[in-house]
């Protein structure tokens, strides 16, 4: 591939995916989150390995069955704080003490675990991890820990991951951040995206044009859009989720594909490993064309009076409105629904609609023909009329 002299490299046959006024972008961000779902370490400088960031979601909190247990159903966890050192880890949080993880106290007896649909062996940590964690998530749970190479292989990207949603490194650019909060009649932070690698010096979105990048000594490949979940609406600081359903709401807007789904930020891989740091310039080695979303965001949208309406999930009555979304109400009456995602991204909360009207969007946990079907998520469809469900 014939390469450009110049700070970008970009392939044949491509366009700059820069102006000019953007000449310089550079690595502003290096994020780490040692356990899956907590507030996230600002370091320096990273080693970079394949499965992700040296330290990166190492750490996971799963129930008794090894399933993945986060920050979507327990926005405590984000109020999690944690600390490198030598030998482990500390671990704070505001109404316990201290938890000291010390790799050498850790029994490594093999755990058969879960995230989303893969399954791989993880290993135990100590039963005193697991005693801290159950009491902030208020039911019986363990630490797990890869070990120094993930057992999870996926297949699809030839790489094994930590236990990060499905791809080892997150990127976003400051300006997609940017644009976002010009749009948001809420000011958000880069926390509650939770990427690995923040670059400065770009238009908003750029990164949604590279296909390869170098950063440092590594060269990484951007392989797709991050579909955004509910954990975006969760305060950092105070694990309250937005009312409004922000940032989400006005990402809908104008980052969102014609089947509902949110995107910010890209998934990357690390294509060798090496170091990178603060301050590293970003260059651009391949382009590809951005996609492109629709920008409803000046669309007038007429609003629907509030009407008091009759629920009912799986025989169990209650109160409602054709305002919120039917797991919201739900959850607000008393009532479980099982859900994971809450963006409907998942497919946890399906359920089938037996009897009335509900607004249900397209979602990729919807499958062709499915809301023909009667199928609806709970997360994301909205009672219009007197409703019967059962899952």
């Amino acid at each position: 591939m014939s390469k450009i002299g110049t700070e970008h490299h970009l392939s044949q046959g491509t366009t700059n995916v820069d102006s000019d006024k953007y000449t310089s972008p550079q690595v502003s961000q290096i994020n780490i989150y040692p356990v899956k779902s907590i507030t996230g370490i600002a370091l320096s400088s990273s080693w970079v390995e394949k499965q992700g960031l040296s330290f990166d979601r190492r750490f996971m909190v799963a129930d008794m069955n090894g399933k993945m247990i986060t920050a979507r159903d327990n926005n405590q966890m984000v109020r999690i704080k944690s600390a490198l050192q030598p030998n482990g880890l500390v671990l704070t949080y505001p109404e316990a003490d201290p938890l000291h993880l010390n790799f050498n106290d850790f029994s490594m007896q093999e755990v058969d675990c879960q995230v989303w649909s893969d399954q791989f062996p993880a290993y135990a940590t100590s039963e005193e991890a697991n005693a801290w964690f159950t009491y902030i998530i208020g039911r019986k749970v363990q630490l797990l820990f890869t070990g120094d190479q993930s057992n999870r292989q996926r297949e699809k990207i030839q790489t094994n991951v930590s236990f990060a949603d499905g791809y080892p490194l997150l990127l976003v650019s400051q300006g997609a951040l940017d644009e976002l909060n010009q749009r948001s009649p809420k000011t958000h932070t880069m926390a509650q995206f939770r990427p690995n690698i923040v670059v400065a010096g770009t238009k908003a979105f750029a990164e949604d044009g590279w296909k390869r990048i170098k950063i440092g000594e590594v060269e990484f490949e951007i392989v797709k859009p991050c579909a955004r979940c509910v954990l975006t609406t969760v305060n950092p600081e105070t694990a309250m989720r937005s009312e409004q359903n922000e940032p989400l709401k006005t990402l809908s807007t104008f980052r969102a594909d014609e089947h509902g789904g949110i995107f910010f930020g890209q998934n990357v891989i690390a294509k060798n490993e090496g170091m990178i740091r603060q301050g590293d310039k970003v260059m651009v080695l391949e382009s590809k064309d951005k996609v492109v979303y629709p920008d409803t965001s000046g669309d007038a949208i007429e609003e629907e009076s509030l009407k008091a309406i009759t629920i009912s999930v799986n025989g169990y009555l209650f109160d409602g409105d054709n305002q919120g979304t039917l797991l919201d109400q739900a959850e607000q009456a008393g009532i479980s629904i099982t859900s994971s995602c809450r963006s409907g991204l998942c497919g946890a909360c399906k359920m089938t609609l037996e009897s009335g009207n509900v607004d249900q969007p397209d979602a990729p946990a919807l499958f062709p023909g499915e809301i023909e079907e009667g199928k609806v998520l709970a997360c994301c469809c909205v009672p219009k009329s007197d409703v019967e469900l059962i899952d």
